[in-house]
């Protein structure tokens, strides 16, 4: 899938994820148990809409693709750009270790595409000729959504005390009436602009979205 269907595909997942967020914070009717469940959910799907993003931009920059811009991004200069060879590097990347040529992934288990803190090492890593593009769009530090909505799903599926302290500093961020579960805070509001911090995350990452494909 190239850059410019990426896009639209992520637009169109993320715009799926808003309404869902729409209906949970609308009905009055749920329980609490119920909005914790439902909102875990659909965080949980977002991170997985937002690692295939990743995914394909990483594996479209790499092998070259058309831009939204309306110009081309270049195939990188390597003897193989296939999706398992992109998938060894990534994983080898990851793991800070040396990559050997010729080699591919032939595991069933992803990469951690998307992990917040290792996506702008990827896109240095493989080189791909929109190296400056994607590391100002993944990197940029004045749009936090995609780290914290990873911070949410890796404390909604592994509880942990050291995971829910971690969410509970967004607390000086975002306001909530009360605080039993991580997931609480993706409700939220931003005490400086009044939003509710999922609507936030999801407006960021949008916005990475339509940088890394232009």
């Amino acid at each position: 899938m190239n850059l410019v269907a990426s896009y639209a595909q992520i637009v169109g997942r993320i715009n799926r994820r808003r309404k869902q967020a729409d209906s949970i914070l609308l009905n009055t009717s749920l329980t609490p148990w119920e909005r914790r469940f439902l909102t875990e959910s659909l965080i949980s799907n977002l991170w997985l809409d937002w690692s295939n993003f990743v995914k394909q931009v990483l594996i479209a920059s790499c092998s070259g693709s058309p831009t939204r811009s309306r110009g081309h991004v270049v195939a990188r200069i390597a003897p193989d750009n296939s999706e398992p060879r992109i998938r060894y590097e990534v994983k080898r990347i990851y793991k800070n270790a040396a990559r050997v040529a010729g080699l591919v992934d032939t595991g069933v288990l992803e990469p951690t595409w998307a992990h917040s803190n290792k996506i702008v090492g990827y896109v240095t890593g493989l080189a791909p000729s929109n190296v400056a593009v994607l590391q100002g769009a993944f990197g940029s530090g004045n749009l936090p959504g995609h780290k914290r909505v990873h911070l949410i799903r890796n404390a909604c599926a592994h509880k942990s005390k050291n995971n829910r302290i971690e969410v509970a500093a967004l607390r000086s961020i975002y306001l909530t009436p009360h605080f039993i579960d991580p997931v609480d805070i993706v409700w939220g509001i931003n005490s400086t602009s009044n939003k509710i911090a999922l609507y936030e995350w999801l407006t960021d990452m949008e916005t990475m979205a339509d940088s890394a494909t232009n």
